[in-house]
């Protein structure tokens, strides 16, 4: 292969992935992907690769003919096309699997992979490990240097605090969540609404769920599930399959879970519903100044 096809090679799948792009922002599948905070970088990467492809394939122009750089390099271009084609292919594969497979959403098997966060706490009955533990988080709350949750969010803390009935949406679902798990006991009592995809771990019991939705707080790579505990004293929640996304009323309850004191919601109402257009919830902090 010449010089010249290796160029216009290049440029070719430099427009690919800028028209990937534009399919992402198009479509809106590109909030599966990023937050919407990082919008402003997808733009600028955008402009790079253009211009990187214009680059390119004004150097494909044969009429130009070869220029020696003069830095004692070798700097030819592979004339193997088996070679080329292999090493091209890496880049083109990744294109048409996302033109063709950008609308994936993120489900229980990916949060099986990683699994329910309070799962994380050792269920060790060693008490000189847990006592370690709980010394540590005592001198890390206790440190002026880490933000709480309510300085995360004030005006939330103090909206949901205040209301009778929480409503969980996508604006203020990691913040809510947050505070419960903070601050339980304000919120126990309460009724609340929340919607989101089904999930288990392999230990719950038939009457115990976990109702969430992945977080995103830059990019999908960094996605964790947010969720709360469902149960139901008896009740069979078998017929609501993982990935089945319900929304659930109820009242706040407060349960231990794997040495963790939860938030739990003990339901009154359960439905099937559609997945949403934005399934992803993002996070978004409001500071106290």
């Amino acid at each position: 292969m010449t010089k010249d096809s290796h160029s216009f090679i290049r440029s070719v799948i430099l427009l690919g992935f800028g028209l990937f792009i534009i399919k992402l922002l198009i479509s809106g599948d590109i909030q599966k992907f990023i937050a919407p905070r990082m919008m402003p970088y997808m733009y600028f990467a955008l402009c790079v690769i253009a211009i990187l492809a214009m680059i390119q394939f004004f150097k494909s122009d044969p009429s130009d003919g070869e220029h020696s750089c003069d830095c004692g390099h070798n700097s030819e271009y592979s004339s193997s096309k088996g070679r080329s084609l292999l090493i091209y292919l890496l880049f083109i594969v990744p294109i048409f699997s996302g033109m063709l497979f950008s609308d994936h959403v993120l489900g229980s098997s990916q949060a099986a992979k990683k699994g329910f966060k309070y799962e994380l706490r050792s269920t060790s009955t060693d008490d000189e490990f847990n006592k370690a533990n709980a010394e540590d988080t005592d001198e890390l709350l206790n440190d002026p240097a880490i933000i709480t949750t309510k300085e995360r969010y004030p005006q939330l803390h103090s909206t949901l605090k205040k209301s009778n009935t929480l409503l969980l949406n996508e604006d203020n679902y990691i913040g809510a969540i947050s505070l419960m798990e903070d601050q339980i006991n304000d919120y126990v009592g309460k009724e609340i609404k929340v919607k989101g995809f089904v999930f288990r771990e392999g230990s719950f019991p038939e009457d115990r769920i976990v109702v969430g939705r992945f977080g995103i707080s830059c990019c999908v790579a960094d996605g964790g599930i947010y969720g709360l505990l469902i149960q139901a004293n008896g009740q069979d929640f078998t017929n609501y399959k993982d990935d089945t996304w319900v929304e659930v009323t109820g009242e706040v309850k407060k349960i231990q879970h794997n040495n963790w004191e939860l938030p739990m919601i003990e339901p009154t109402k359960i439905k099937k519903i559609d997945v949403p257009d934005e399934p992803y919830v993002y996070e978004e902090f409001e500071f106290a100044g």
